[in-house]
């Protein structure tokens, strides 16, 4: 039996070294692994940057479709991206917030 398949976390540890070490470009982020193995990141700036480019870099590079959302909070609209990956047979979760008007400023 694999080595990875006993131990869950293990596929999604090798994975995350090896996106940090090969692409160094990306923006950083917080990583978390479960207990099943999803690999998920969170790419964090202030609430008023642009965090749009940051994202589409890693769904590049992980194949992915970057997945964009506006949603109210507290009467403010943010936008939120989230994408879904496999990466390396292995299931990879990132998401980023920013206010609405950060990205519409940019776009203008």
């Amino acid at each position: 039996m694999a080595a990875s398949s006993q131990i869950p976390q293990l596929g999604p540890s090798t994975a995350l070294v090896q996106l940090i070490s090969e692409h160094p470009e990306l923006a950083p982020a917080t990583w978390r692994i479960d207990r099943d193995g999803l690999l998920s990141g969170t790419v964090a700036y202030n609430a008023d940057f642009d965090v749009r480019p940051a994202m589409a870099a890693y769904a590049d590079v992980l194949g992915a479709v970057l997945h964009e959302t506006p949603v109210a909070y507290e009467g403010e609209t943010h936008a939120t991206f989230h994408i879904f990956a496999k990466w390396r047979d292995v299931q990879v979760n990132v998401w980023a917030s920013c206010a609405a008007a950060a990205v519409s400023a940019v776009a203008a």
